[in-house]
């Protein structure tokens, strides 16, 4: 015996069809803000390190002088953030906890991204991985 799961012809499986999408939309609408989804920086974009303590910093945070008192700029050198990474640099908090290193938007802004409602913002980096700030 064959059973069929939507009984009733084509207008009940087209209800079963946009109940369906409904039932997701709200699921998205309700959990999709709680999901964050990350966009890491790229490999190649340009961070400013301290050999002497091992961390690297944003151009940024250098450049618009957010730095504490006791750091001495004139002794940080120019590198990838690969490289510093490779050569076991940490980036420093204070740049991570201000969002320096990374992108993020909600699953939400993705999807609505995606189907084109609404525009992405101006990212932190340009293509070729500069500084967009």
């Amino acid at each position: 015996m064959k059973t069929d799961p939507i009984k009733g012809g084509p207008i009940e499986k087209i209800y079963a069809i946009i109940a369906v999408i409904i039932g997701i939309s709200v699921l998205v609408a309700l959990f999709g803000q709680l999901i964050m989804i990350k966009t890491p920086i790229p490999p190649e974009t340009i961070v400013y390190v301290d050999e002497e303590s091992h961390i690297y910093y944003a151009p940024p945070y250098i450049l618009g002088e957010k730095y504490p008192s006791d750091l001495d700029v004139r002794n940080l050198k120019a590198m990838t953030v690969n490289e510093a990474k490779k050569s076991n640099y940490k980036a420093d908090d204070e740049c991570v906890e201000m969002g320096y290193f990374r992108e993020q938007y909600t699953l939400k802004d993705r999807i609505l991204i995606f189907i084109g409602l609404i525009q992405p913002g101006p990212s932190r980096w340009n293509p070729d991985g500069s500084w967009n700030w």
